[in-house]
């Protein structure tokens, strides 16, 4: 018990910050982030969700990261992001924007640690006012694409290998060392480094689950739900929360006119147990409601969110 009068002192969280390379700017593309009426809007919004994060989250250091040319054709994925890995050795890694942020040490020396591209063909909400019916949120799009490059994703294709090194055993997300069926069984194991363990019939089977202790205690002491459709849907199978848990950022969809700018207990709870330190005044509360190898390859996942 603390005397009274005794000085209480709350950890200092570090935050990291962002180095931004717009190559529609940089290519003079006059679209998207270089558009003329909203391409500086549009930057602000992104910076402004980048600025959430870090400040959600423990990190050190700046992080490099690219927003490649925009898409204008509106007729795939809102926006994808991603991380880059390497490709040995076998285990689980979070991939190298975690690796930079956690440690401080650039592991690339100067090569961007992530990246996104968004489809300016659909109609965009760009500022941070509220959306009107018709438009996609950019602040929740970014948000939810910057969590993937985070290390918020599986690494497992369609069959369950790697898509970083290829086959089983190989490289996978440390997302993906907390998932499992409902009944318990473990998709991966340490074997090997890491190795799936479950069937291709596991990951179509809308029966998967994360389960981390944060992951649990955020959620009313069950595991979190993961978004497992039939048939398979490459880039959003296993690396979104279940559609039902309609509130948490990491869905798999957007509907326009609907904003998440602040992370669910459930976001945060999946987010601490791949690693992040989370800002302590939001630690999730349990509820009763429902260094790797230099020189290795370097591959890049891309998760999405559609429409």
């Amino acid at each position: 018990m603390l005397a009274l009068g005794a000085l209480v002192v709350s950890p200092v969280q570090a935050a990291f910050n962002w180095n931004f390379t717009y190559n529609d700017v940089v290519n003079n593309t006059n679209v998207g982030f270089d558009d003329p009426t909203f391409g500086a809007p549009r930057r602000a919004t992104f910076e402004a969700v980048a600025n959430y994060v870090s400040s959600t989250l423990d990190g050190s250091g700046t992080i490099d990261f690219t927003l490649n040319n925009s898409q204008t054709d509106g007729g795939g994925a809102l926006a994808s992001a991603g991380t880059l890995y390497f490709t040995s050795p076998n285990g689980f890694s979070n991939g190298i924007l975690f690796q930079h942020a956690s440690t401080g040490t650039d592991p690339l020396g100067g090569t961007h640690d992530g990246s996104a591209t968004f489809d300016f063909g659909y109609n965009w909400n760009s500022e941070t006012d509220a959306p009107a019916g018709s438009e996609f949120d950019l602040y929740t799009v970014s948000l939810h694409e910057l969590t993937h490059a985070l290390g918020f994703a599986s690494l497992a294709d369609a069959n369950g290998d790697s898509q970083i090194s290829g086959g089983n055993p190989g490289v996978y997300g440390v997302f993906d060392s907390f998932l499992e069926r409902g009944d318990g069984t473990a998709l991966f194991s340490t074997t090997g480094g890491a190795t799936f363990e479950g069937t291709a019939g596991d990951l179509t089977s809308e029966d998967v689950f994360f389960d981390g202790p944060n992951a649990r205690a955020s959620n009313g002491g069950q595991p979190i739900k993961m978004y497992a459709p039939s048939p398979y849907e490459p880039g959003s199978s296993i690396s979104h929360i279940d559609s039902s848990l309609g509130f948490a950022v990491m869905t798999p969809s957007i509907a326009p006119g609907v904003e998440k700018r602040t992370y669910s207990a459930q976001d945060l709870g999946i987010l601490q147990d791949v690693g992040w330190t989370v800002a302590p005044e939001l630690v999730p509360e349990p509820s009763g409601t429902a260094l790797l190898a230099l020189g290795a390859v370097v591959l890049f996942v891309r998760r999405r969110r559609v429409v």
